[in-house]
């Protein structure tokens, strides 16, 4: 039992770690197509790379039942859009706030998961989580915000984004729930969006194939590592990790976007925001020794499948 929280542990920190990496291309990939157009090409590369993967979880899908067949694609549907409506109000903020506001604020969703679960769908939530979430949620605003905050009307679609991506870590629980496919959810997920932003691209922007081609290398980060392979990896530690847990080893997310910044970049880390990276990191062990010492913890943060 361990060994497999280990493990789908390690997938959620591979995650994050491209995520952080991600902000950069995702900012930097935009100076010559528009933020739907972005969204567009990023899910298409994640899609096909699935595609493989899921045709060969198709015969466990089609084993269920009637019932959690309805059910499992009515949860797909959502887990599609919760995630295209978070993308892309994250993608169209990035034209206009700081990374560091986005980071911010796309980290929001380390509390709203344990909110939603807790008050909405009236599920436990174990005291040490929001203990958890807390020193997370205080070190994520040192990291990011250590020198300055300054609002701007971009930074509410952001925190906006962030309701949509606790919604979307729910929904994969519910997912994983029903069946044990993750690479099916991962190429439906990801072909949604890539359908939903087609006709949105065309309607709301000019996109070129010279436009594509100027930003082809951040498409391709995007695409196959931060879509294709780390929203993959998020689906496979939820098998075994549950949402509100999960979402607290997310939140390295942010520490790995300042050290990429650091080390790429020269942007050097403050004082300030080294007590932030070292707050979340806090956030995360206690996340993951608690439950060690405490089966209680144990039962409310691991699946045992």
């Amino acid at each position: 039992m361990l060994s497999k929280q280990l493990t789908a542990t390690l997938f959620l920190v591979l995650a994050s770690i491209i995520w952080g990496t991600a902000f950069v291309a995702q900012t930097t990939g935009m100076d010559f197509i528009g933020p739907l157009t972005f969204i567009n090409i990023r899910f298409v590369i994640g899609a096909l790379l699935m595609l493989p993967l899921a045709l060969k979880e198709s015969n466990v899908i089609l084993g269920l039942s009637d019932h959690k067949k309805k059910k499992l694609y009515v949860i797909i549907f959502l887990t599609g859009l919760s995630l295209f409506i978070g993308s892309s109000l994250q993608q169209y903020a990035l034209q206009f706030t700081k990374v560091s506001n986005a980071a911010f604020l796309t980290i929001l969703y380390v509390p709203f998961v344990p909110i939603i679960s807790r008050f909405f769908l009236g599920k436990k939530v174990h005291w040490s989580i929001w203990v958890s979430v807390s020193i997370c949620l205080v070190g994520s605003y040192y990291l990011t915000t250590g020198n300055s905050f300054e609002a701007q009307s971009a930074d509410i679609l952001v925190a906006l984004c962030a309701v949509f991506f606790a919604v979307h870590t729910i929904l994969i629980d519910e997912y994983l729930d029903i069946v044990n496919a993750p690479y099916s959810l991962a190429f439906y997920q990801f072909g949604i969006c890539f359908l939903m932003s087609l006709p949105l691209m065309f309607i709301f922007e000019d996109p070129s194939i010279s436009g594509v081609y100027q930003e082809i290398w951040q498409l391709l980060y995007v695409g196959i590592m931060s879509t294709g392979f780390a929203y993959t990896f998020q689906i496979i530690g939820q098998r075994h990790v549950k949402p509100s847990t999960a979402v607290i080893t997310l939140s390295l997310e942010g520490v790995f976007a300042a050290l990429a910044a650091w080390i790429i970049i020269a942007q050097i880390l403050s004082f300030v925001q080294i007590i932030g990276c070292t707050l979340i990191i806090i956030g995360v062990l206690i996340a993951q020794l608690i439950p060690l010492v405490n089966q209680e913890a144990a039962n409310q943060r691991y699946h045992d499948n």
